[in-house]
């Protein structure tokens, strides 16, 4: 019998600028069962990491987690779009999201079919959008967005 132990990656997890002519966005969302409450935060920032734009905002319904992070995505590529924004990093802490995305699964659910509204998006001929998943601790600013939202 073998114990494994998980080893933690000793580098600190930071968040990291975007590439010359890109924008960051990082996107996340905060759940409170109590109020029956989603609240999103995003934050926008350029190469030189500096803040472009921000956005708080709550949703009734309650959402599941998989949805709500993926209905916060689609909000901020809309937002992207609306500000004029056409190279934009976009990073999320939901694993489950990211590889959705990526993997571009299809199916017939409510988180799906946001997914597959998230691919149009990305696949358009006038945006260049990529999306990445980040630890928690590399998404602090937008979570601390959506908790404010709470407030």
């Amino acid at each position: 019998r073998h114990n494994i132990v998980p080893v933690e990656d000793p580098r600190p997890v930071r968040w990291e600028k975007p590439g010359v002519r890109w924008i960051k966005c990082n996107v996340d969302v905060v759940f409170v069962v109590e109020f029956s409450v989603t609240y999103m935060g995003l934050c926008f920032r350029d190469t030189n990491g500096h803040f472009v734009a921000g956005l708080i905002q709550w949703q009734q319904p309650f959402y599941s987690i998989v949805e709500g992070e993926a209905l916060a995505l689609l909000h901020a590529m809309k937002e992207a779009i609306y500000r004029g924004f056409e190279r934009v990093h976009f990073e999320s802490d939901s694993k489950l999201l990211v590889n959705a995305i990526h993997s571009r699964r299809r199916g017939n659910s409510e988180f799906s079919l946001i997914v597959n509204d998230i691919i149009l998006l990305m696949s358009s001929s006038y945006v260049n959008f990529e999306v990445k998943f980040v630890r928690r601790q590399a998404n602090l600013v937008a979570y601390t967005l959506a908790r404010a939202a709470n407030v």
